[in-house]
């Protein structure tokens, strides 16, 4: 998952797992019948219904059968549903009344609720720990904003949660810009669908219609751009939220419920396994999630309600957002409309996370507390049936689960299966990520087409740094499908990053099908295929394994990038020189406080040239940030004097040029910032060198940086 938001949400994990320890640490003893959570154990949750569709609660264990693939299963522990009234049937009278059987999460995502929805959350959620939270449940509340906070780790007492939830913070809901820019993007299209353009410019009349059309058109997609970027600034940090949440509770015994209050978000397709990983995380960790739309009921009926389909946006063309992207020069072309049009789209993700993971989406009623007594009496309801696969082979492939009651009339709620994932696996691969890599040897050896790697690793907040993944590829070398007047690229990114030893910290990359217009397609010719993915990581020595896939041509090529990230000190220090060619207007969107764009100069977004190819007609830009300079005694400011030269076969080609930086920027860490262009009018085809020396003019330190770059015809 996207390291800037796990980083957030492991905050809010690791005071999780602090309450977890409190609480495993506590005199009260779990019941020695509920089942205990082993690593090679598949763990079911199961809700039995009659015909009427009453709950049923006193089955026994030797009423289940369960076949994996159509192989019978043996059960090795059962867990029956907690009867509230002791001598009822399914009641366990050897068990505590304090020993806590329920594990219920309470999370508020403040990413997509409205301020005025907040109210009824609180009051429905009070309303629930009240009234229906017993002796055999423990309950913790948590909020999702930009990461994962812990309000109130697990407890029994009910003063304290009902405190956590009245003082819950104000919502940081982007559904109001989302709305705003949908608003926008309507009223432009409407206008660029009755406008004409005139043939020809006879008059001034003539030329100011082409020209507000051509307005429109440039503001429509920057619009398609910041609809996209706030869909990303949504759905990450609940994903990476729910994700940290469900892995946490993993090691815990007891039947295990997430409840996400939210109003829902749209994924863009580069999330797409993201969200699978989400689900598979929380199916091996067996924790139901479940979701009330905070917004209640809406005006208008849904228009939406089916699953995301499983190959996401087959046929539809996506050019990516600000982060991750394909680019060509000229701007971003983005062709994600499908996942945001349409009535309801927000809530395509919230069915497909809830009902993957063996949970509910509950929509529709202004009454939360109405749901969460719903939500309440499935929790109570629930057997927990656990065996250890006949099959040990943990290769990653979907395996289905049938679970039969041997009475009659008898409807049965569970989920479907489960992927089969090693159990040591944090970050998720699937059977076709598992594919590719198994061919990483052969495609870094004799690759099938060149690609274009760099890494520019930035100091951030807290010891961390930003490492800025960029790589290019040569469009001539990847094939393009004619389809009508577009044509078509297909490419698969995949990353795995590991930390040393080989552990897996994250997958990066996505899939990407391209369809491109005329203009689009004959800008791209001239410029090469561009993606960037940025990690948040801390000092440490890493590897990257990356491999690109053709999709059309079946080509494959890879990359083994090996990096160390040193511990930051005071140090006077630069970063490595980022070269580039390309710079585009920034964002409109605000920046993120804490995790800024490490590219982004005054109002400028520089691209990093991977490949390093320059034509002399081109602008020559270099980028790069000093820290820990010394103030001066005179002005109370630094002053560094930067100094560049290029070179070609050990010879200067151009005069130094001196540069003075005195600014600190305070974001993320106070640094300067050296950004500037050269023009290589008149040099010569061939390999050059660019030296830049960084030297603090207060203590008269220097670090000198070099890299290098080709000059083609």
């Amino acid at each position: 998952m996207d390291k800037k938001h796990l980083v957030r949400a492991l905050f809010g994990l690791l005071m999780l797992l602090s309450s977890l320890t409190a609480l495993a640490q506590n005199p009260l003893k779990q019941d020695d019948d509920v089942i205990k959570v082993k690593s090679n154990l598949v763990n079911i949750d199961v809700i039995v219904k009659d015909k009427k569709g009453k709950y049923i609660s006193d089955l026994k264990a030797e009423d289940f059968t369960i076949t994996e693939n159509g192989q019978p299963q043996k059960m090795e522990f059962f867990d029956a549903p907690l009867a509230r009234k002791p001598g009822e049937p399914g009641v366990d009278s050897t068990a505590p009344a304090t020993a806590p059987r329920n594990y219920v999460s309470l999370v508020l995502d403040h990413q997509t609720t409205d301020i005025t929805n907040l109210k009824p959350v609180r009051e429905g959620a009070i309303k629930y720990v009240r009234e229906q939270v017993t002796d055999a449940d423990i309950v913790a509340v948590l909020s999702v904003t930009n990461g994962l906070q812990m309000l109130q780790p697990f407890t029994q007492d009910k003063a304290k949660l009902i405190a956590a939830l009245e003082k819950a913070g104000t919502p940081d809901a982007k559904n109001f810009e989302q709305k705003d820019l949908a608003g926008n993007i309507d009223n432009l299209r409407e206008f660029l669908n009755t406008a004409s353009a005139p043939t020809t410019i006879s008059s001034p009349g003539g030329g100011s219609e082409a020209a507000r059309i051509m307005i429109a058109r440039s503001v429509l997609a920057q619009f398609i751009r910041l609809r996209t970027a706030l869909s990303l600034q949504q759905s990450r940090p609940i994903l990476a939220a729910l994700a940290a949440l469900a892995e946490g509770l993993r090691p815990i015994a007891g039947k295990k419920t997430v409840v996400l209050f939210s109003q829902g978000f749209v994924t863009p397709a580069v999330l797409d396994w993201q969200v699978q990983s989400t689900i598979d995380i929380a199916n091996r960790a067996n924790v139901a999630i479940y979701i009330i739309d905070s917004a209640g009921l809406r005006a208008g009926a849904p228009g939406s309600g089916s699953l995301v389909p499983a190959s996401p946006l087959a046929g539809v063309s996506a050019i990516t957002n600000q982060e991750q992207r394909i680019r060509a020069v000229g701007g971003e072309t983005v062709f994600d409309n499908v996942r945001q049009e349409g009535q309801s789209r927000e809530y395509d993700i919230l069915y497909r996370i809830s009902g993957d993971t063996g949970g509910r989406f509950l929509k529709g009623n202004n009454d939360i507390g109405q749901g969460l007594e719903r939500i309440n009496q499935e929790i109570q309801s629930r057997y927990t049936l656990a065996y250890r696969s006949t099959n040990q082979n943990f290769d990653g492939t979907f395996r289905k689960v049938k679970i039969e009651v041997r009475r009659p009339d008898a409807q049965i709620t569970s989920r479907s299966g489960y992927y089969a994932i090693p159990p040591e696996e944090i970050v998720l691969l699937s059977p076709a990520d598992k594919k590719l890599l198994a061919d990483f040897a052969t495609a870094e050896s004799s690759p099938g087409f060149p690609l274009f790697v760099s890494l520019s690793p930035f100091r951030t907040r807290e010891g961390l740094y930003t490492v800025p993944l960029a790589i290019e590829l040569p469009p001539a070398n990847v094939k393009f499908e004619s389809k009508g007047d577009k044509r078509m690229m297909q490419l698969e990114v995949l990353g795995v990053l590991k930390a040393t030893p080989e552990r897996i910290l994250s997958r990066l990359g996505g899939n990407f099908d391209v369809n491109l217009n005329a203009n689009d397609y004959n800008s791209i010719l001239s410029n090469n295929i561009f993606y960037r993915q940025d990690m948040q990581l801390a000092p440490g020595d890493y590897t990257l394994d990356l491999i690109v896939r053709d999709k059309q041509s079946g080509k494959t090529t890879a990359r083994r990038e090996q990096f160390v990230l040193p511990e930051p000190d005071s140090e006077f220090a630069a970063t490595p020189v980022v070269l580039s060619r390309y710079v585009e207007a920034a964002s409109a969107l605000p920046p993120d406080p804490e995790f800024p764009d490490v590219f982004v100069h005054g109002k400028t977004l520089i691209r990093p040239s991977a490949g390093r190819q320059f034509r002399a007609s081109d602008n020559f830009i270099m980028f790069l940030a000093v820290y820990n300079a010394a103030n001066s005694s005179e002005t109370g400011k630094p002053l560094v004097r930067v100094t560049v030269r290029l070179m070609k076969d050990g010879q200067p080609v151009t005069r130094p040029l001196d540069y003075v930086l005195t600014d600190i920027k305070d974001h993320p860490v106070p640094h300067l910032a050296f950004a500037e262009y050269l023009r290589l009018t008149n040099l010569a085809p061939g390999r050059y060198q660019a030296t830049i020396e960084a030297k603090d003019m207060v203590t008269r330190k220097f670090v000198k940086q070099e890299a290098s770059f080709e000059i083609v015809p």
